[in-house]
């Protein structure tokens, strides 16, 4: 996957990322280097995969909307939600510690009519779409029962649950429970489609995230980016929204200001990204990103908070694949690190 060709989105990408941690004149001297940094490439394989994912059909502000699961913070719950989607959800208990201002709500009902909800009645139902303020693709569970001597009827709204309340139809349970769950479709939006739907080892790592959505077969194809683990077994990842505007646009996902919170809490983890060196698939268009933790370790997050890896001296940069690698270069003075002040929701997918 390489981000940094001769597109001008590419570029303008790569000198976002770098303004964090360099000056800006230096950013240019990155950027108009490349070409001479673009003879030594990192040679991976696969750097681009099709990743299907199973839609889950629910509602926000009246209107039909489709999105995924991908982590849960309680175990018990992964697991059934794995089994029912027959995909997995990662459990993830990092997720408990993101902070309440980064958190929407999304109501499950427990009881009530017949349905595809997880508890086999209803669909869930969201307080937010992509475009409103507040929403978030990190949900507070809110468990909805209707009461005994009520006929239950579908509800689309949060207003409905709400007037529902009201008149003393509906108790609500709130819990302790984080669902990671990014929108792919709603009401006049979506996540931007590829035009071209060909992947290779040198497809574009921007210009959107999705190949296909099917709402019919009910799957979302993503793409897959090829990456490592701290341990420097390969892993893969999608992206579904970023909490910059500038970076969400450049890679085709939605903006989510609400998660920019986790960046200072226990909720978010480092992914490392290169920004000069070898020619590579990684989003700044160079060696593959190293991740700081895996999908099953206790601090796994999704909410990736990106640290820049930047090499003092270029022509000499290495392969990494591993973060015990980066630390040690980083002692030795070949390389520094610094947050770039973003958060891009990457799930980690199996394949």
């Amino acid at each position: 996957m390489l981000f940094l060709t001769t597109g001008l989105i590419a570029m303008a990408f790569s000198i976002y990322l770098l303004s964090f941690s360099m000056p800006s004149t230096a950013a240019m001297v990155v950027v108009n280097s490349y070409a001479q940094e673009n003879e030594k490439t990192q040679n991976l394989t696969e750097t681009n995969i099709p990743k299907v994912l199973p839609l889950v059909r629910g509602f926000a502000d009246g209107n039909e909307v489709f999105y995924i699961t991908t982590e849960v913070s309680d175990e018990k719950l992964a697991n059934y939600l794995t089994n029912l989607t027959k995909s997995r959800v990662v459990y993830t208990p990092a997720l408990k510690y993101a902070p309440p201002q980064s958190l929407a709500n999304i109501y499950e009902f427990t009881n009530g009519i017949k349905g595809s909800g997880p508890e086999g009645f209803q669909p869930n139902i969201a307080d937010s779409q992509p475009g409103d303020n507040k929403y978030s693709p990190l949900w507070k569970v809110n468990l909805v029962t209707w009461n005994n001597g009520i006929t239950p009827r579908e509800l689309t709204s949060e207003e409905d649950i709400v007037n529902a309340v009201k008149n003393k139809e509906l108790t609500i349970k709130p819990t302790e429970i984080i669902v990671n769950c990014p929108f792919v479709q709603w009401k006049d939006g979506s996540l931007k489609v590829r035009e071209n739907k060909t992947l290779t080892d040198e497809s574009p790592y921007g210009g959107g995230q999705v190949l296909d959505i099917d709402t019919k077969k009910m799957q979302v194809t993503f793409v897959a980016h090829r990456g490592f683990a701290p341990d420097g077994s390969t892993i893969y990842y999608i992206a579904t929204d970023a909490s910059v505007k500038k970076a969400a646009d450049e890679l085709g996902v939605v903006f989510v200001n609400r998660t920019a919170p986790t960046l200072k809490s226990g909720s978010s983890s480092d992914l490392y990204v290169f920004t000069n060196g070898l020619k590579g698939n990684g989003p700044m268009g160079y060696q593959a990103s190293i991740a700081s933790t895996n999908a099953g370790d206790e601090a796994y997050s999704p909410l990736w908070r990106i640290q820049t890896v930047t090499w003092e001296n270029p022509a000499q940069a290495q392969f990494l694949t591993s973060l015990d690698e980066i630390t040690e270069h980083a002692k030795q003075g070949h390389l520094k690190t610094e947050v770039a002040g973003v958060v891009v929701n990457c799930p980690f997918v199996e394949t």
